[in-house]
């Protein structure tokens, strides 16, 4: 079975973890100063751009999963912070900031994210980066997705590239279906509602009880296709 293990109880002195539900909202307001413009959700046909906190659907599971971190820690593979899909497009623990890679050059707030751009997905709630690495992961036995990193900064299996589906694309576009390829490793970000976490397979007291796992596989395919719909986007 698969037991995550819950984080630690924060110190009374600290306050990191008081700040962090907010910091979606200070990069935001930061990026306003700098006159960046936050747009509406549903515009179909606009590019994705850097630094936009958005969301990523899970197109094969019907487009009803978020991609998702929480501060529990694996019980398995590597122990580090958990990746998963969840049901609920509420939280703000499924945003993500689109980022530039490890050891490039800033990607400018606003600026479209272009079809074959390596980038990375920081999760503000945690600082982590969504990661990969050739740990096998706990259901599907195919290569773990893991949040990691200090303050947003890791190292460079943290990268991913946006592949879009259509030769034609120039850059990532709202309510398109793209794949995540892992730089390091070759493979693509994937879930499939057939690995699901359950009480027989996670524990009676699983925090991602009905969560998908988040998982890499060796080709691209309907597993892993994701789509960025929701979020807030910002323009130049």
């Amino acid at each position: 079975a698969f037991f995550p293990t819950a984080p630690p109880s924060p110190s009374p002195n600290t306050t990191d973890n008081m700040k962090r539900p907010a910091l979606v909202s200070l990069l935001s307001l930061s990026f306003l100063a700098g006159g960046v413009s936050a747009s509406d959700v549903d515009h179909d046909g606009k590019a994705v751009t850097c630094g936009s906190a958005v969301k990523l659907t899970h197109v094969e599971s019907g487009g009803k999963y978020y991609l998702n971190s929480e501060s529990a820690k694996m019980g398995s593979g590597s122990g580090q912070q958990i990746v998963s899909l969840i049901p609920k497009k509420g939280k703000t623990s499924s945003l993500w900031v689109l980022r530039e890679a490890d050891d490039v050059e800033i990607c400018p707030p606003g600026t479209p994210i272009r079809c074959g751009q390596k980038i990375r997905l920081s999760h503000p709630d945690t600082e982590k980066n969504l990661h990969s690495h050739l740990v096998r992961s706990p259901l599907s036995r195919q290569q773990e997705v893991s949040g990691f990193g200090e303050a947003m900064e890791g190292d460079t299996g943290d990268d991913w590239v946006v592949v879009c589906k259509s030769s034609s694309d120039k850059f990532l576009e709202r309510a398109k279906a793209f794949h995540l390829q892992h730089v390091d490793t070759k493979r693509y970000l994937a879930a499939s509602s057939e690995y699901k976490f359950t009480q027989s397979n996670c524990g009676g007291g699983c925090p991602i009880m009905n969560h998908l796992e988040a998982h890499c596989r060796s080709k691209a395919d309907h597993f892993t296709e994701f789509k960025i719909e929701l979020g807030v986007h910002l323009s130049k």
